[in-house]
């Protein structure tokens, strides 16, 4: 039933063998110089488009789930690019009306001169009954 180790280990190099010649013949083909000599046999330019849009269609039929997920992260890619342009542009025209608004620095009680007694106020505000002197100290 179970194979002795000699046999798995010529499976195992048989193994190794198939897949170092499909590496072998994988990288002949994506070869940058032998793309471009595959290309250029064929004069016809539609002959070579026709050529590349047959190995593709072929490529996608072969391995349709690779294909879809490089679609779906392209999908994503562009959903995300087109998201940021949208908000890019609402900010812009976001800021460009702040900058029509008044300045909250022109109102009176805002002067900084006050800032240090608006901030105890404030405290005071946030934590009702706190000692102010105890607050200036730890500060």
């Amino acid at each position: 039933m179970s194979k002795s180790v000699d046999e798995l280990e010529r499976d195992v190099e048989a193994s190794r063998g198939r897949l170092d010649g499909t590496l072998a013949e994988l990288q002949s083909r994506l070869n940058p110089t032998n793309l471009t000599e595959e290309l250029t046999r064929t004069r016809d330019p539609a002959g070579a488009a026709a050529l590349t849009a047959g190995r593709l269609s072929d490529t996608v039929r072969a391995n349709p789930l690779p294909v879809l997920l490089i679609c779906a992260g392209f999908g994503f890619l562009a959903f995300a690019t087109v998201q940021q342009a949208a908000e890019r542009r609402r900010l812009r025209v976001l800021s460009e009306e702040a900058l029509k608004a008044p300045s909250d620095a022109t109102l009176s009680g805002n002067h900084p001169d006050r800032l240090e007694e608006k901030l105890d106020e404030a405290l005071e505000e946030t934590f009702p009954g706190s000692d102010p002197v105890s607050v200036r100290i730890t500060r």
